[in-house]
């Protein structure tokens, strides 16, 4: 008996042990499979890059790729996914045939740079066309991550804003951030079907990915520069491979703790203030009585919310389309983004006010109409990092204390319950934020400037601030006037100063030349527009039938053509007759005759097209949210000419009339001039039935 319960005990020791080390050996296992993932570095895989047919380049200038790196570092058998990158080569390194023309040819640096970009989600793609003309790249490469879960990057959810249409609710704002949280669901549970580790979309395993394509590329380290959610990635970069970084560019900070970024309402209130004390400052006619309008029309519309007709069944099968309650608060923060477009705030602010009183459906259905409702960010990706990082959280817990704060209108851009909602549909996928260790505020001896526009609307200075005491080696710059990104949008001063740090990083900062920086952009000069809500009401025509802009577009052009036809006609027979032989007198030539009378007519609405046409041009150039405001100077200019222009071709009429019962001018002339007068009436009645009018 004792033989047999030593047996027992024996054996039953063994499978003990045995359980232990077999226990021991698969944590080992999985250890070693998760350091392999952490470790794996791919090769680079040349591709023909994906915007071939939508940016100007060089082949030998643009070159892209794709690397292949874990989904999920930390989880064991994570599968691999395929991420982009685009290589813009220094335009130093191309054979240039005027190079030899230079005053100081351009010189090479071997350093190289890697630009981490927005969102988060943003695509490579509208960064590749604007560095093509950045300065920095005329003597450094520049290397574009394709973040993954985006586009070419194996886009998260390809279809994101665009399925399901029929569920659109056109209702309550609250009814609208209930659609946005099923549809966000609805993304995140077919992606896990089809295989999706959404844990691994979250800026810790984004800066992994830049050290994986460091280490493909075969850089010993390189140059960082990053902006708005680039600046996170920055900045996590620095918990993730700092001995890769040798210099570090942030710029449009997003703090990698996230306090204090959610706070929409305080921003916002803090972009109004900054117009209405530059509206102050400058005295502009333009914005006499604008903050009380403003902020009355904002109230209308949330208290009155506005459902118009869609013109587009595909996109809101419903038949309808609600116009956002926060249509008027979003407009000019959507403009602050880019400086160039500052000059026409005060005036889409004012046009904003006007379609409000107005409530024009069709000018609103325009409005509508050309919304981007499928805009160029990837909607899954950015979401799952904003549940996996926390964004969606962080808004949740200060929404109630955020409501509180004066925002200038009376109710605010979000409920405290569609904030927790969202945060809740996270957690709900098992998108609960990550643990904070990695998301602290980071602390570094890594050279770094911090660079933030002072007129940033969504990632203003205090953010900057906040994070720049960690940056022990660092320098912090607020531009002056200067919207979201500087180093981004002032090119060539930005190019002076990032070309002296990146040449020495090591240097005193305080003794770096950040003066055009500083100095920051040019004040911008509030312009009185030509106020009109025409365009839209045309994009309204155009989107219900583009045959409509038919008669519009022959009743604007044929006396255009009328009228340029007739002035080359008057100059030619007026040069024909200065240098004719003929001694015979023609009575209808003098100060007062209807041929000066249709010329002057003729040249002044021909002016006045030009200078309105001029205006367009410059509002779409300045910024394209501008045209809701009209037209800019000087198309006031241009408005006022044709109306002369009018009054002139009456006066033609009459002397046209008056000279052919005295003196019989030929029949040929008076019908010419009567033409000419009569389209140009007919254009100038049109364009005060359009309201484009100088008063």
């Amino acid at each position: 008996m004792f033989k047999v319960i030593h047996v027992w005990f024996v054996t039953l020791i063994a499978l003990c042990f045995s359980h232990a080390a077999l226990a021991q050996q698969s944590e080992e296992n999985e250890a070693d499979a998760q350091y392999v993932a952490q470790q794996y570095v791919s090769d680079v895989t040349s591709l023909v890059c994906p915007f071939k047919n939508d940016i100007d380049y060089e082949p030998e200038r643009v070159r892209c790729g794709f690397i292949t790196v874990p989904e999920n570092r930390e989880a064991q058998d994570s599968r691999l996914i395929r991420v982009a990158f685009t290589h813009i080569v220094a335009q130093a390194r191309i054979e240039d045939e005027d190079a030899a023309d230079e005053e100081e040819p351009l010189v090479v640096r071997e350093d190289p740079v890697v630009y981490l970009t927005g969102g988060p989600g943003a695509g490579m793609e509208f960064y590749v066309g604007r560095f093509l003309e950045h300065d920095l790249t005329k003597t450094r490469d520049v290397y574009i991550l394709n973040q993954r879960g985006i586009g070419d990057s194996e886009e998260l959810c390809r279809y994101y804003s665009s399925t399901a249409r029929e569920n659109v609710v056109v209702g309550t704002f609250e009814e609208q951030q209930q659609e946005s949280a099923q549809r966000m669901q609805a993304c995140f549970e077919t992606a896990s079907a089809r295989g999706v580790d959404l844990r691994g979309y979250n800026t810790v395993e984004n800066a992994k990915d830049v050290r994986a394509l460091r280490l493909a590329l075969g850089f010993e380290n390189w140059n960082v520069w990053g902006i708005s959610y680039g600046s996170h990635l920055g900045q996590m970069l620095v918990n993730v491979d700092p001995e890769g970084i040798r210099a570090l560019v942030l710029d449009a900070i997003v703090p990698n703790d996230l306090v204090d970024l959610m706070r929409l309402h305080r921003w916002i209130a803090r972009n109004h203030r900054l117009i209405f004390d530059e509206c102050e400052r400058q005295g502009a006619s333009i914005c006499d009585g604008l903050e009380e309008a403003f902020y009355a029309a904002g109230d209308a519309l949330l208290e009155e919310p506005l459902v118009v007709d869609a013109l587009d069944k595909e996109i809101f099968p419903s038949g309808e389309v609600l116009v956002s309650p926060m249509l008027v608060a979003f407009a000019p923060f959507a403009m602050m983004y880019e400086q160039d477009g500052y000059p026409a705030l005060p005036a889409v602010m004012r046009s904003l006010v006007d379609m409000v009183e107005g409530r024009d459906e069709q000018v609103f259905q325009g409005l509508v109409s050309g919304a981007d409702v499928f805009s160029g960010i990837s909607e899954g990706m950015g979401s799952a990092i904003r549940c996996n990082d926390g964004y969606m959280a962080a808004e949740a817990s200060v929404a109630a204390e955020d409501l509180q704060e004066d925002f200038g209108f009376s109710q605010g851009a979000f409920s405290v319950a569609s904030s927790q909602l969202m945060a809740d549909t996270c957690v709900a996928a098992g998108l609960a934020p990550l643990a904070r260790d990695d998301y602290q505020l980071i602390e570094t001896d890594i050279p770094t400037l911090i660079v933030n526009g002072d007129w940033d609307p969504i990632t203003p200075p205090p953010l900057a601030k906040r994070i720049a005491p960690g940056f022990r080696a660092g320098k912090l710059i607020i531009v002056p006037y200067a919207g979201h990104g500087p180093t981004r949008s002032m090119p060539e001063c930005a190019t002076q100063v990032m070309t002296d740090f990146f040449d020495d990083p090591t240097q005193n900062l305080d003794d770096l030349d950040t003066s055009c920086l500083e100095e920051g952009a040019t004040p911008p000069e509030f312009l009185d527009f030509l106020q009109t809500h025409m365009p839209l009401k045309f994009a309204a025509m155009a989107a219900e039938d583009p045959k409509k802009l038919a008669l519009p577009a022959l009743s604007a052009a044929t006396p255009v053509f009328v009228s340029l036809i007739g002035l080359i006609m008057i100059c030619w027979g007026a040069l024909t007759r200065r240098f004719s032989s003929s001694t015979l007198v023609d009575t209808s030539v003098g100060p007062a005759s209807p041929r000066v009378a249709s010329a002057v007519s003729a040249f002044l609405l021909l002016l006045g097209v030009g200078l309105i046409g001029g205006g367009i041009s410059a509002a779409v150039e300045m910024e394209p949210i501008s045209i809701l405001a009209g037209f800019a100077p000087p198309a006031g200019l241009g408005a006022l000419l044709v109306m002369l222009a009018g009054m002139m071709s009456v006066f033609a009429i009459w002397l046209t009339l008056k000279h052919h019962r005295e003196t019989k001018i030929r029949r040929r002339s008076v019908i010419g001039f009567i033409i000419m007068a009569l389209t140009t009436i007919i254009f100038t009645i049109t364009m005060v039935m359009w309201n484009i009018t100088p008063w």
